[in-house]
């Protein structure tokens, strides 16, 4: 018998904006010491697109990284939360049909 998992949509919401607030630091940073290197990584995820033609030098400053990152947290906070929303809901439509149990 399957235990159903819940999705709490706060939690949900809050473990992906910090994930991404990680990820989004970490990016920054990345780019900062090894912008090149950056570019020639990132090329292979976008099949065909030479990143380093439409680029330019990074111009981080303390405020667009804040800014940045406070839009990512409320972005992927959002995120979480309809995603547990839905999962939820996709759960009980599950049950509901006796696809599980």
């Amino acid at each position: 018998m399957e235990k159903k998992v819940i999705h709490y949509v706060h939690p949900t919401g809050f473990a992906l904006s910090i994930t991404a607030s990680m990820i989004y630091t970490l990016c920054a940073l990345i780019i900062t010491l090894w912008p090149i290197s950056s570019f020639q990584f990132f090329n292979n995820w976008f099949h065909g697109i030479d990143l380093t033609k439409i680029a330019v030098s990074p111009q981080i400053t303390l405020g667009s990284f804040v800014i940045g990152l406070l839009e990512i947290i409320v972005i992927m906070y959002i995120i979480g939360m309809l995603y547990a929303w839905l999962y939820n809901k996709c759960v009980d439509h599950c049950k509901k049909h006796r696809w599980i149990q």
